[in-house]
């Protein structure tokens, strides 16, 4: 079991025919089923049957007997307790905002004519997952690190228990591995099994109302720009006569029919602004040698995703960017900016499968930007340190036709907006009145 993993999200869930076989449909599953300890049982019954035999005890004989019975019933138990037995979990939703509840969903189902007296099922639960209230319920408890859930189940019986769960931290979190153990009718431990049940929760950071956010970006350009450098197609003007290097696609056929002339269609510009939150994971100026601040990195996380719910609310076309580890083999985490429903909620799904720390230097990242929107594009920097190191970059892509805007945070924020102003960026410190646990809204500082 892994937990706050930065790979790739799992696609939607399998339907139940694409589900895995249980033990009992496939005999190349090689499940852990064996009893507890060594039963001498058999062999003292069979010995009290032969001395009650030899010397004419009936008791002994019927003492013997029962014994007998008691192993054989032991050990069909420990063959047969853990099969045909489906465990199923899940979270439902399987994607909440720190802070928010996931109901861990667990359902039992014995699917066989032999009762389970008690089923004990075991795994253990990162300390960013605690029970929303108290520390146990009816059938399950948690511990140190650890939950466990018990059963009673009849023939046939199927059970479904939710357990909810309170997310105190961003983060992937994986679950793998369920330890489980069964016992016979005189509550001995009789079968174990180690069974796989995949299950991922997404934990996004908190979103929080942003103010002024418009302030910080009316130099550098609106939201909205009041010229594009790229034409809309939705958006069309008329024709215009045909110029060598026009795409076929846009010759007007019908009109240039009856002109006996090719003329083209011709489109307003794009009034949409491609917006990118460049992310500086770094929280200090020695991050290469592995130093950082976990609780700053939190709030950079809270900043950029509020920025990207902002971005949406706003009708903008927003990304995201940062050189993060996501547990691929690509360095830098990038979401290509959009205007389409959700992107916001996406924006929040790559957030929480960043790790804390830096995978590449922040000015490798804004170099690599230059390549991978297209001219126009505003880049918001979000970063909580000395910004000398891509001050240099900064000023190029500026150069270049890009927008660029430094929202600094953490305790030194106006010293280092100061120094973005220095070299005529435009820089805006940004105001938080709490941490990222407890933080109520932003303020864009003038």
């Amino acid at each position: 079991m892994s937990f706050r993993t930065g790979r790739s999200l799992p696609s939607d869930r399998a339907s139940e025919a694409d589900e895995e076989p249980e033990p009992d449909d496939d005999p190349s599953l090689t499940a852990a089923i064996a009893a507890s300890q060594i039963d001498l049982r058999p062999l003292f019954g069979g010995l009290l049957v032969l001395i009650g035999g030899v010397l004419g005890i009936p008791v002994l004989v019927m003492f013997g007997i029962v014994v007998l019975a008691i192993a054989w019933l032991h050990t069909i138990w420990a063959r047969r307790a853990l099969r045909r037995l489906r465990l199923e979990r899940r979270f439902e939703p399987d994607r909440v905002m720190c802070g928010d509840t996931a109901h861990l969903v667990l359902t039992t189902w014995n699917r066989k004519l032999m009762p389970l007296p008690w089923l004990r099922a075991e795994e253990p639960v990162p300390s960013e997952l605690r029970p929303a209230e108290g520390s146990g319920g009816l059938g399950w408890s948690f511990g140190p690190r650890s939950l466990v859930n018990g059963w009673t189940l009849g023939p046939y019986e199927r059970t479904i228990r939710r357990i909810d769960l309170r997310a105190e931290r961003r983060g992937v979190y994986r679950f793998g591995s369920v330890e489980l153990a069964a016992g016979d009718l005189l509550g001995e431990s009789v079968a174990e099994e180690d069974r796989q049940l995949a299950a991922t929760l997404v934990v996004r950071p908190r979103t929080v109302p942003v103010r002024r956010f418009e302030a910080a970006l009316e130099r550098s350009g609106d939201l909205r720009a009041r010229r594009g450098l790229v034409e809309d197609p939705s958006s069309f003007a008329g024709v215009r006569p045909y110029a060598p290097g026009d795409p076929v696609r846009h010759v007007h056929w019908r009109t240039t029919a009856r002109l006996g002339v090719p003329v083209v269609k011709r489109f307003d510009p794009s009034r949409d602004r491609d917006v990118v939150v460049a992310l500086d994971i770094e929280t200090g100026d020695e991050g290469w040698a592995g130093r950082h601040d976990d609780d700053l990195a939190e709030n950079l996380c809270v900043v950029a995703a509020s920025l990207a719910r902002a971005l949406e609310a706003a009708g903008a076309a927003g990304g995201l960017a940062v050189a993060a580890f996501t547990g691929t083999t690509d360095r830098f985490a990038f979401l290509a900016p959009s205007a389409a429903e959700h992107q916001a909620a996406r924006a929040g799904d790559l957030l929480a499968r960043i790790s804390p720390y830096p995978s590449a230097p922040f000015e490798h990242l804004l170099g690599r930007l230059a390549r991978m929107v297209r001219p126009g594009t505003l880049i918001v920097i979000v970063s909580a340190r000395d910004p000398g190191p891509w001050l240099a970059v900064g000023r190029r892509l500026t150069r270049s036709g890009f927008g660029v805007v430094h929202l600094a945070v953490g305790p030194r924020a106006d010293d280092h907006a100061r120094r973005s102003r220095a070299v005529r960026l435009r820089a805006r410190p940004i105001r938080m009145d709490g941490d990222w646990r407890t933080v109520s809204h932003l303020d864009v500082a003038s």
